[in-house]
């Protein structure tokens, strides 16, 4: 294995205009003296994983330093947790870290982006990272695809998982389902029935495909099921659909009603607010 010089790669951890790169101030910290960021967006460390990480530094050193900051009696580790747990476990008495003073808006930043920007995060954990960025730093859907260098829909299917009920994003946690399940499982209304069909999805370890079908037959059987009778509303719940580009279901006669048009994310909401405004100008 090719050896990393120490240090390479803090660039893409934290913006330069921290000051880490101008200032280097690359150190060794005793291995107690620093501890975990209650910040940090992974929710699990795979033991596995960690041994093999382990083992690895225990062969070649621990090339990249970790990232932290000074707290009252302890270093906060702000990127390199899971290094640092890996060298525990190797045995180290200190490690290579880098100590810089961040603000709390740029300590969240920072260890959310570079976690974010590693392919070890399971699902669950992304939207919820992705969902801190936007509650508490205030980021737009499209800045955290810009800083994470994902498109836009991205960013905005992973937030959509945590509208999904409990049981299903511990499967996501778990592995026991793929994003592509997840996403499928989404486009069902009703939460019972995403709950029986991600059962059924493990149970039966059901391909996207197979479960992407089962979903369109659930949503066939609903819609027959609440579709109005009236030729005319159907023609009008017809209408509805091609003009707004969603789910639209009538109930009522002609007289009255209620008229239903389903959103997934408030881009869309806002999407379909510009087109009945643009409408009824």
């Amino acid at each position: 294995m090719k050896k990393q010089a120490l240090g390479k790669g803090l660039k893409a951890f934290l913006p330069e205009d921290y000051g880490i790169l101008k200032e280097e101030r690359l150190t060794e910290l005793d291995i107690d003296s620093l501890k975990p960021n209650p910040s940090q967006p992974r929710m699990t460390f795979d033991p596995e994983s960690l041994e093999e990480l382990a083992q690895s530094l225990r062969e070649t050193g621990l090339l990249q330093p970790i990232i932290a900051v000074p707290e009252a009696d302890h270093y906060k580790i702000i990127v390199g947790e899971r290094r640092w747990r890996a060298a525990q476990k190797a045995g180290f008495k200190r490690i290579p870290a880098v100590i810089r003073n961040l603000s709390s808006e740029q300590q969240l930043e920072a260890s959310l982006i570079e976690n974010l920007q590693r392919e070890d995060l399971n699902p669950i954990e992304i939207a919820r990272a992705y969902q801190r960025l936007m509650e508490e730093l205030k980021y737009t859907q499209q800045k955290i695809a810009e800083k994470i260098g994902k498109d836009r829909a991205s960013v905005a299917n992973y937030i959509r998982l945590l509208k999904l009920p409990k049981e299903i994003q511990d499967m996501l946690r778990q592995g026991r389902l793929s994003m592509g399940h997840a996403r499928t499982l989404i486009a069902l209304d009703d939460r019972e029935d995403q709950i029986s069909t991600a059962r059924k999805t493990v149970e039966k370890n059901l391909s996207v495909r197979e479960v992407e079908n089962l979903v369109q037959k659930i949503k066939a059987g609903t819609r027959e099921k609440h579709r109005p009778q009236d030729p005319d509303l159907l023609a009008m719940e017809e209408k509805f659909l091609r003009l707004l580009g969603t789910k639209v279901s009538i109930s009522g006669g002609q007289d009255k009603g209620i008229l239903k048009v389903y959103y997934y994310s408030l881009d869309e909401l806002n999407r379909l607010y510009d087109i009945i405004k643009g409408v009824n100008q």
